[in-house]
């Protein structure tokens, strides 16, 4: 307080000014830990999430793969596609690829941190064939033509 053009000392306003600033750091440092945590859950949910799309992802392309494997069972001559539509197709940072071969179906970023596999019964004569980057992509085909089963992105013309 101020009178007549000295100062007091006041330790009362002291305090409470002290008060202040130490709630309002006590705040800040609540506020920073509640954030990291809840970044810290929510990068962990993404990663379930992108887990549980990498596997529906493979399994509805097995699962199509496999039908082909019944129509050329069926019909060597056939000529057989399907679309499939994929998850993760928004993920371009992630840099997946799609691989077949005569026995098993893998999709994997290209560090191969992230890897997962499906088996092929591959019980037709058919060949398997096909790699497809998964950058942007919505659909994948599974085309089964010549006796050989493959998966591209582009639609066949047949």
């Amino acid at each position: 307080m101020r009178r007549e053009g000295t100062l007091t000392s006041d330790t009362w306003a002291a305090a409470t000014e002290i008060g202040y600033v130490l709630t309002f750091l006590l705040g800040l440092s609540f506020m920073s830990f509640f954030s990291v945590w809840t970044w810290e859950m929510q990068d962990a949910r993404g990663d379930v999430w992108m887990e549980q799309a990498i596997e529906e992802n493979l399994d509805s392309v097995a699962a199509a793969i496999e039908r082909a494997e019944v129509v050329s069972r069926l019909d060597g001559s056939a000529t057989y596609a399907e679309p499939v539509d994929l998850l993760l197709s928004n993920a371009v940072n992630l840099q997946f690829r799609m691989v077949l071969t005569d026995d098993s179906l893998l999709m994997q970023d290209h560090s191969a941190n992230l890897k997962a596999t499906r088996d092929i019964s591959s019980t037709g004569n058919s060949h398997h064939t096909g790699e497809v980057e998964l950058a942007g992509i919505e659909q994948i085909w599974v085309v089964l033509q010549g006796n050989t089963i493959s998966i591209t992105t582009n639609q066949p013309g047949f």
